[in-house]
């Protein structure tokens, strides 16, 4: 139909929806990978605190205090396959910090060592129905990791996103030190950016006030 032929308002809609398709991303980016050269023991060897990461359905809401993650290889495989205990801990932001505890119930698959791929899941589930668990950047000397649940598919005007799900879904940032460092914060940030990420899905952890072990909270209020 001429555009002549279209109301004023259809005319607005049609140039405003030809304008996004344009500047929307390719998702994902051209040559998007992970690390190479992992060293899956060496990752796994000390705790990972959480400074940022993406809200997702397998992580609660408004629990961001004193998120950290430990990650241990196991001996010997799983009855269903899997290769190492996850065990991921959060308390809630608002007191009392009731805190969210995965225990022994989490449970990671390799998939490419090398690549830093692996498939995380429920250790009572098959590891078919695991989902990506991806080490896009990392350094040990530095510090920091940079983990997504496999590869943003999701095209905004900001960047690539994965899902909001449980599988295939998730964005975060760890960093060896429990406190905040900004300048590394930052660092990574611009690292997911540079791969592509939409960083703005990213929400700030508070690691203030915790220690080593419940992170400053009631061990007695411990849920899954």
């Amino acid at each position: 139909m001429p555009l002549k032929q279209l109301g004023r308002g259809a005319v607005i809609l049609l140039l405003s929806s030809s304008a996004l398709s344009v500047h929307l991303p390719t998702c994902p980016p051209p040559g998007f990978d992970t690390v190479k050269d992992f060293n899956l023991a060496t990752f796994s060897a000390k705790r990972w605190y959480i400074q940022e990461q993406m809200q997702i359905a397998a992580v609660p809401a408004h629990a961001h205090f004193c998120i950290h993650a430990d990650y241990k290889l196991l001996t010997q495989k799983t009855f269903w396959g899997y290769d190492i205990q996850v065990h991921n801990v959060a308390a809630d932001d608002a007191p009392p910090h009731k805190v969210h505890d995965s225990g022994n119930f989490i449970c990671a698959k390799i998939i490419d060592s090398d690549a830093g791929k692996l498939a995380v899941g429920p250790c009572f589930l098959p590891t078919s129905l695991a989902g990506p668990y991806w080490v896009i950047a990392y350094s040990e000397s530095e510090g920091y990791a940079l983990i997504s649940g496999g590869a943003p598919t999701q095209s905004t005007a900001s960047g690539c996103r994965t899902g909001t799900g449980v599988n295939n879904a998730g964005l975060w940032i760890f960093t060896r030190q429990r406190d905040r460092n900004e300048a590394l914060v930052q660092r990574v940030r611009q690292i997911a950016a540079d791969k592509g990420f939409d960083v703005s899905v990213l929400e700030q952890g508070n690691q203030t006030g915790c220690n080593e072990g419940i992170n400053a909270v009631d061990q007695s209020i411990l849920t899954v």
